[in-house]
């Protein structure tokens, strides 16, 4: 016996050996005969290679003796060899047979390929024999089960037994344990059901009905002793393994939440006071790798009860009972407080006493633990740093006009007149009648008229004036903001009025008035205000209003001065370091306006005596260039 086994080992092993042998005898002969088509092969080579693939090797002897290679990328094995005068074929068959590649011959063409391995097939799994035999005598059976297939257990049953086992589709891939000898049929299935979770139902048909037992645990853990053990009815649903990291896998379904935590406990050695039973709460949880914590946090989670740990104890009870609220101080790190109290949902600061600490700048929150900590991660994600935005505002104002007046005015003034006046560069002259007579007789002889002489309260005024003016005034400010702030710029000045009042008294006899007054003032101003907003890219969104005003001449001495007021209001939105043009406040003024003797004013060369014109032109523009630069 034992000879015969050698020699199916030595078979075994030489049989594969030798069809090798005849696979590389058989490429041996085909590279022979290639390389008698292909001299190339035969030429020796002198190499070291430490490091290199396999396809690069493969490719830099091919490129190297000239012939035509195929290789497959994906021969990725390092070559580390040397080679001193062997023969290229040589090479080839080694390489060949070091990595079990496989060759091909496609006309001149060498192919190298990595050998496919063919699929092993599974070896057919040796079923475990179901352990169960029944006497049709007396009813009795012995089942000897452990953690076997419960789809195979209710056949074998069936087949023993002719009484059909009908399964749960919930059931269909669980596995069962017992060991139970010679007992009636129906008390071995009920035992076999509890012990395993399952529930077993017979019908009128004397059919067996078998499903999985989904009813909540219903016992809680009694006495304050750590060391006893706690037991559980056989129908809790809640599971607990404790891992050997120390990590708890739990599989409960719509379990008692006050039990869940009891064993829990019970299982990691816990210390802890229960303040407060969940009175009627269930979770359902399935989870693998979790602290004590973390089981906490999920049971509670949406529930009236919290716990707090202080040092290795844990309290647990009612969220707003006494020793489980917290105090705690929440500061912002990239922000101010201001505004941030009115954005808080209500849903959030509900049971929860918030304080504000300007000089802290944060709030100091008084709760529930899950609270502050839902309201501490919201004013965490909102406490960010709000970007700080450099306004670069160039204001250019331009004026340009002209202004020219002409005519003669004459009359009669009782009040003496004295001859004065400017000839440069604004000719106004105003002459009496003596400078006017003396006039007249220097004409007096060059024609065939004489003048006379004029009264003596006779006067002359002459009047050629023009005025040209071109102004223009920049102004650059700039200034600085946050994010959804608003910046004001404004240039003007500022002119006061008399306001009087008058009040009536009455003292029956008499009437008196009493005045009062006050100055008060006005202001024509050129201002602007800007309210940038920054998107996430650093897009700026920006609101501009811009408002000119300016003063007109006043109706009174102490009357207020009229006001003249042009106001656009435009949003736009730039890109970071962009400048933007905003213009179209142009203000454009003509005149042409004149006096004159009726008749007389109207006829050529003699209208120049006899009337005076004034003719005015002003236009006014002004161009505001911003320049907005986000800073952080």
């Amino acid at each position: 016996m034992m000879k015969k086994f050698l020699y199916y080992i030595v078979l075994v092993c030489v049989i594969p050996l030798s069809y090798a042998q005849q696979d590389m005898q058989k490429i041996e002969e085909q590279i022979n005969a290639y390389a008698q088509e292909t001299p190339e092969l035969n030429e020796t080579i002198q190499i070291d290679v430490s490091g290199l693939t396999l396809y690069d090797f493969l490719t830099s002897v091919a490129i190297e003796h000239k012939l035509n290679i195929s290789a497959d990328p994906d021969l990725n094995q390092i070559v580390s060899s040397s080679f001193f005068n062997v023969p290229v074929k040589d090479v080839f068959l080694f390489v060949i047979k070091k990595y079990n590649l496989s060759i091909e011959f496609i006309n001149k063409i060498i192919v190298f390929k990595k050998t496919i391995k063919p699929k092993e097939l599974p070896k057919p799994k040796v079923l475990k024999e179901i352990d169960v035999t029944y006497n049709s005598q007396n009813d009795f059976l012995a089942i000897k089960l452990k953690n076997d297939s419960l789809p195979r257990v209710a056949k074998k049953i069936t087949d023993v037994s002719g009484k059909n086992v009908i399964l749960g589709p919930n059931v269909k891939n669980e596995k069962v344990s017992a060991y139970i000898l010679n007992r009636p049929f129906d008390q071995v299935m009920e035992m076999m059901a509890k012990s395993n979770r399952l529930i077993i139902t017979k019908d009128d048909n004397g059919f067996y009905y078998v499903e999985k037992d989904q009813v909540p645990a219903a016992g809680t853990a009694t006495g304050s002793s750590r060391k006893g053990k706690k037991t559980r009815s056989p129908e809790s649903s809640a599971e607990i393994t404790v891992l050997p990291s120390g990590f708890l896998s739990v599989q409960a379904f719509d379990a008692d939440i006050t039990s869940l935590i009891l064993e829990a406990a019970e299982k990691l050695n816990v210390n802890y006071f229960m303040y407060d039973k969940p009175k009627g709460a269930t979770t359902t949880l399935v989870v693998n790798e979790i602290t004590f914590d973390e089981l906490l946090d999920h049971v509670f989670m949406g529930k009236n009860s919290t716990y707090k740990k202080t040092d290795d104890f844990y309290l647990i009870g009612d969220q707003n009972g006494e020793g489980l609220r917290s105090t705690e101080l929440i500061q912002l790190e990239n922000r101010t407080i201001e505004t941030v109290l009115e954005t808080l949902p209500k849903n959030l600061i509900e049971n929860v006493e918030l304080k504000e600490f300007i000089e802290l700048n944060g709030f100091v929150v008084s709760g529930s633990r899950p609270r502050i900590l839902e309201l501490k991660e919201y004013i965490r994600q909102i406490d960010k740093v709000v970007p700080m935005i450099l306004i670069e505002v160039l204001i250019v104002q331009y004026q340009k006009g002209y202004d020219i007046q002409t005519g003669i005015k004459a009359g009669i003034d009782k009040k003496e007149r004295v001859t004065s006046g400017a000839l440069f560069p604004q000719s106004e002259v105003t002459l009496n009648s003596s400078s006017v007579n003396k006039l007249i007789d220097a004409f007096n002889g060059f024609g065939i008229f004489n003048l006379g002489k004029v009264a003596k309260d006779f006067y002359l005024n002459l009047k050629a004036l023009e005025n040209n003016s071109i102004i223009r005034l920049q102004s650059t400010p700039k200034i600085s903001t946050l994010s959804g702030h608003e910046a004001k710029i404004s240039i003007g000045e500022t002119n006061y009025y008399f306001e009087q009042n008058n009040r009536l008294i009455n003292t029956g006899v008499n009437s008196d008035i009493l005045q009062s007054g006050q100055w008060k003032a006005t202001d024509a101003n050129l201002s602007v205000n800007i309210k940038p907003f920054v998107s996430k890219d650093e897009q700026i969104t920006l609101t501009i209003v811009v408002e000119k005003s300016a003063f007109l001449g006043r109706a009174g001495e102490n009357a207020p001065p009229g006001k003249s007021t042009q106001q656009f209001e435009s949003l736009v939105r730039v890109r970071n370091g962009e400048m933007i043009l905003l213009g179209g406040l142009d203000e454009l003024e003509k005149e042409n306006s004149g006096t004159g003797t009726p008749v007389l004013s109207r006829i050529p060369i003699i209208k120049w005596f006899f009337s005076s014109k004034t003719k005015k032109k002003k236009k006014s523009k002004l161009h505001v260039f911003i320049k907005p630069t986000v800073v952080y």
